[in-house]
């Protein structure tokens, strides 16, 4: 089977190195796709409004503004994932849930169905039949991660801290929404970080400006039960300046986050916090970058060596 996916690798991707991501670094200026949910004759520009929430059953999560809700059929979604004018990737889904805001709504959706575009059907079937198959996913798994990282998704850093505890992982499972000043995470419900932030209903959010992909492969790999010492980190932290949380000394900006909902999705809880604090320690930050591999192979962007 190894030498059967050497030679469909050779055939249809060469000497790409394959992985699920590839890993960038860039500024949110440097992002050349977009993401545009599509309701009868609407088009909106949902790029920074929407994000994943839960990856066990696949759910996104789409912010509009009351006047936008009118617009559309809010109970379907579909979304187009493109670069320019080229459709990338679409996907579809069901309303679970509205959740209001203050100039809004949030809206909740389980994932339907995804069809990618990149390349040829048969580079596609190569890729999630034989080169990405394993054990721990489906077929249909791989389609739908490969659809929501047609769209690069930012690594950020997350902070939590009590007497007892104190906890620093990364996570691509997030979004802000600015108008609302408003944060969404998806932070999985076996975290033991999860209780602690839902009980004290505070955590703060870091950028990942200049960070190493080995530290944050690190980070994610330290049991949430026992984590890494502060003083065992590789770098520094100072104090945030309301919740006192350690922000680390690579970060650029954070945010002091206030929970005010929750809701298990699944294998995620989502969470939805109003932020309290906005620091920005370094002008125009940048930040780590997942992007789907046939993504990837379709545009300009550097890779950042790394284990992930």
């Amino acid at each position: 089977m190894l030498n059967l996916n050497s030679r469909i690798k050779r055939i249809f991707f060469k000497d790409a190195p394959l992985k699920t991501f590839y890993i960038s670094r860039l500024k949110a200026s440097d992002i050349k796709e977009n993401v545009v949910l599509v309701s009868n004759k609407t088009t909106i520009d949902v790029s920074s409004t929407h994000g994943m929430i839960c990856l066990d059953p696949f759910c996104v999560a789409v912010w509009l503004s009351n006047n936008q809700i009118q617009t559309i059929d809010s109970k379907k979604l579909t979304l187009v994932l493109k670069t320019g004018p080229v459709t990338n990737a679409t996907i579809t889904g069901n309303l679970i849930e509205g959740v209001s805001t203050v100039n809004g709504q949030l809206l909740l959706y389980k994932i339907a169905n995804v069809k990618n575009r990149h390349f040829t059907i048969l580079h596609r079937f190569a890729l999630f039949a034989y080169l990405l198959k394993s054990k721990t996913n489906t077929y249909y798994s791989r389609k739908v991660i490969s659809a929501l990282y047609s769209y690069p998704r930012n690594v950020i850093i997350v902070s939590y801290q009590d007497a007892d505890y104190c906890n620093i992982f990364p996570m691509d499972i997030h979004c802000f929404l600015e108008k609302e000043s408003l944060y969404i995470l998806g932070l999985r419900t076996t975290n033991v970080a999860l209780d602690k932030i839902l009980g004290s209903k505070k955590v703060v959010v870091c950028d990942s400006n200049a960070v190493d992909t080995e530290t944050v492969y690190q980070l994610g790999k330290h049991p949430s039960k026992s984590p890494t010492a502060l003083a065992d980190m590789p770098f520094e932290v100072k104090p945030s300046q309301v919740f006192g949380f350690p922000v680390p000394d690579f970060t650029g900006s954070y945010k002091e986050i206030e929970i005010i909902y929750n809701r298990k999705m699944g294998y995620h809880m989502l969470m939805l916090g109003k932020v309290v604090n906005h620091v920005n320690l370094k002008p125009d930050p940048s930040s780590l970058y997942h992007i789907g591999f046939l993504q990837y192979q379709g545009s300009d962007y550097s890779s950042v060596d790394g284990l992930y």
